[in-house]
């Protein structure tokens, strides 16, 4: 029996996500793996990098299961991405900071 209303989902795209391995030969181990986010009509998607780096080097406080930014708390690493994306202003001194860090250490 068919159900008298049907429902129907509209799916959106948006973008394309892809992991590339890297590999020198058959016999040596593989060297590099790489997640890329591509955003269609923006380009590649650059917070989950920004994000990850800033949590490497500190400026993203990680705390067990939350992630402190300006001494706001988020409980998922989703929330802080969408965060980033909002505040454009946040994001782009964390690059500056993010740059200052990766410079001095070369």
């Amino acid at each position: 029996m068919l159900c008298p209303q049907r429902q129907y989902c509209l799916i959106q795209i948006t973008g394309l996500e892809a992991s590339i391995q890297v590999v020198r030969d058959k016999l040596a181990p593989a060297m590099k793996k790489a997640d890329l986010a591509k955003e269609f009509g923006k380009g590649f998607y650059r917070v989950p990098e920004i994000f990850e780096s800033a949590c490497e080097h500190g400026i993203i406080q990680k705390d067990e299961n939350s992630y402190i930014i300006k001494r706001e708390v988020f409980n998922d690493k989703h929330q802080v991405e969408q965060y980033l994306i909002e505040n454009t202003e946040v994001l782009n001194k964390i690059i500056m900071i993010l740059r200052k860090h990766l410079l001095e250490m070369h």
